[in-house]
């Protein structure tokens, strides 16, 4: 395989070229090119001017005039493919049920090529937003740069007429795959994302050869470093970053390009020992033929050989890397670091659907099957705040009281347990837990209406 020396060093900079972000809008009937013209007049009146510079009978390349910037995108239409081809697609959420695929079989894929040329979530947001004013009568998105994930009509409805944000985890997958022992409980793990590319970062995985307790943790491992290499645009390589706090202290992760980190799996590694990035070439090294691990060069096809970091736990006392959650390991009680766009980001979401938190909470607090947890951020000194989760004790015009669930880190003077009143402008986050259903304000739209 060829190096991509120059690449890593690119997403270490901050200048790495954006990959394409590739959609395709379901539609349950067949269209013309003509027909998919009289379409983008729609779009045509919410932006200042739309040009189509290329049209043939099944493909069209317009350009969106807005705000004084071009948005580009290529359009192509197709035939539907069999609804069995897409009953194997990763789906985003559980609103998509086999029916939306069956509804499918006679209708048209209407192909989006587009380039992330700003913010990266606003950009995602406003392809989601040109899919869903082209064709409203949507069934479904693929999202095929995040390895043909299914995203579903309720989510994009919800995002686009509220005009909220998605999440940076919206933009990629998360594929997991194990190996078993004779009865069947995985033994090891090979985790890696697709999407990110498009957000001009490298794709991140997480190399796990042992047995686990649970799966706590893993998501928020990769949520943490995908947004502070997403917000910040670059990725930081073979230097510890900070990503969580435990009751032991902060912990560390270092990434490393993926043809280096396969021979770091399974011990310890001294951060001497780490190659530079910026002086020798990034290739694969040598492995112990003992050391067999899921992951390995045996399991990446063309696919799942480019650009992608591989986490390490960092022991910054010692000055050693190793795999993350160890067999018999704990990894409960962390606090995973937010940077502080997210923090305001979730901020305005929770602000922005706690009506529908209330009204919920007046309906079913008495309830035992509900709880309602809601978190706020608390000043501890200039410019830091500490973000903490409170059990709702009574919700109205002018109060919100809750009980503080966990310790605090850094604030001495309130304590797990005691009641607090709380105000409404530092809520960042709410969760409601209804039996076995989660409900938070990014995975609302699947519970209303």
């Amino acid at each position: 395989m060829q190096a991509q020396t120059e690449t890593y060093r690119a997403a270490m900079n901050g200048t790495l070229e954006r990959h394409f972000s590739d959609m395709i809008a379901v539609i349950p009937t067949r269209i013309t090119i003509d027909q998919l013209k009289q379409r983008l007049e729609t779009i045509s009146t919410k932006v200042d001017e739309l040009k189509i510079v290329y049209s043939d009978e099944t493909s069209l390349i317009v350009e969106l005039h807005l705000n004084e910037k071009v948005i580009p995108y290529e359009l192509h239409i197709d035939e539907t493919d069999d609804p069995e081809e897409y009953k194997m697609y990763n789906r985003q959420d559980s609103t998509i049920v086999d029916r939306t695929f069956e509804d499918a079989a006679f209708g048209t894929e209407i192909f989006t090529r587009t380039l992330f040329v700003d913010d990266v979530l606003s950009c995602f947001f406003h392809q989601l937003q040109f899919l869903w004013h082209l064709a409203p009568d949507l069934l479904f998105v693929i999202d095929s740069s995040a390895a043909m994930k299914v995203i579903s009509r309720n989510y994009i409805e919800y995002h686009v007429e509220n005009e909220l944000l998605p999440d940076i985890p919206d933009l990629y997958v998360i594929h997991s795959v194990y190996e078993d022992d004779t009865e069947g409980e995985p033994t090891q793990y090979w985790f890696h994302t697709h999407g990110l590319l498009r957000a001009g970062v490298t794709e991140i995985e997480l190399i796990i050869p042992n047995r686990i307790s649970s799966y706590y943790g893993i998501g928020d491992l990769f949520q943490t470093f995908a947004n502070n290499a997403v917000e910040n645009g670059q990725v930081p390589m073979n230097e510890p970053i900070v990503i969580a706090h435990s009751q032991q202290g902060s912990i560390h992760t270092v990434a490393v390009p993926w043809e280096k980190g396969l021979s770091y799996i399974g011990h310890k590694t001294s951060m001497d020992q780490l190659s530079s990035i910026e002086d020798e070439e990034v290739k694969l090294q040598p492995i112990d033929a003992q050391n067999v691990f899921l992951g390995g060069m045996d399991d990446r096809d063309e696919y799942h050989q480019s650009p992608s970091v591989l986490l390490f736990k960092c022991n910054t006392t010692e000055e050693y890397i190793e795999s993350f959650f160890k067999e018999h390991e704990e990894a409960t009680g962390l606090m995973f670091y937010k940077t502080n766009s997210e923090t305001d980001r979730m901020a305005y979401n929770a602000k922005n659907t706690f009506g529908y938190f209330s009204n919920i909470f007046y309906i079913e607090q008495s309830n035992e099957d509900f709880r309602f947890l809601a978190k706020f951020g608390v000043s501890y000194e200039e410019g830091k705040s500490e973000h903490m989760w409170f059990d709702m004790q009574d919700i109205t015009e002018d109060m919100i009281q809750g009980i503080l669930i966990n310790e605090p880190y850094f604030i001495e003077d309130m304590n797990e347990g005691n009641s607090y009143h709380l105000d409404f402008e530092n809520l960042t986050e709410w969760v409601i837990y209804a039996e076995d259903a989660v409900i938070k304000p990014n995975n609302l739209y699947m519970f209303i209406g």
